[in-house]
């Protein structure tokens, strides 16, 4: 009896280890992540950053996550036929020693049902995943723009 507790503990210690050692995205770096408050009620709010890659090969990010909301997109605003379009993107390259801005008007982050009001001052994480590899950022909550 007690081996087969000894084994199942040790099973558990190798699969809590294993989900926690997820390594980060190499090479992406994640600046200035800010996100404009919003209504309380607000369903939908945006983040802004700059994502640079210092390694020598391109990075594909497939994902950004955030306990603070239901489901975080990469979405891509441009204009069509004189009308602003908004759509999903399936990810986000990064071009080896390269950037990439997301930024109001263009490629941004839309953070879909909030768990909580946020406000200015407060501070979300947000993970940017690359297959298996995962990279936090922070993300500052400012007052909107006026």
């Amino acid at each position: 009896m007690r081996t087969r507790a000894a084994v199942a503990a040790a099973i558990l210690l190798l699969c809590h280890a294993g989900a926690q050692a997820l390594p980060a995205c190499e090479g992406l770096k994640v600046e200035d992540g800010w996100i404009p408050q919003a209504p309380p009620v607000a369903t939908v709010m945006a983040g802004y950053a700059r994502l640079s890659n210092g390694g020598d090969r391109p990075l594909h990010v497939d994902a950004v996550k955030g306990a603070d909301f239901g489901s975080v997109e990469l979405h891509q605003m441009s204009m069509q036929n004189g009308m602003m379009q908004m759509r999903p993107l399936r990810g986000l390259d990064l071009p080896a020693h390269g950037s990439v801005e997301l930024a109001e008007g263009g490629k941004h982050l839309m953070l879909l049902n909030p768990r909580h009001p946020l406000q200015p001052g407060d501070n979300v994480t947000l993970e940017f995943h690359c297959g298996k590899q995962v990279t936090p950022a922070q993300f500052a909550v400012r007052p909107a723009p006026q």
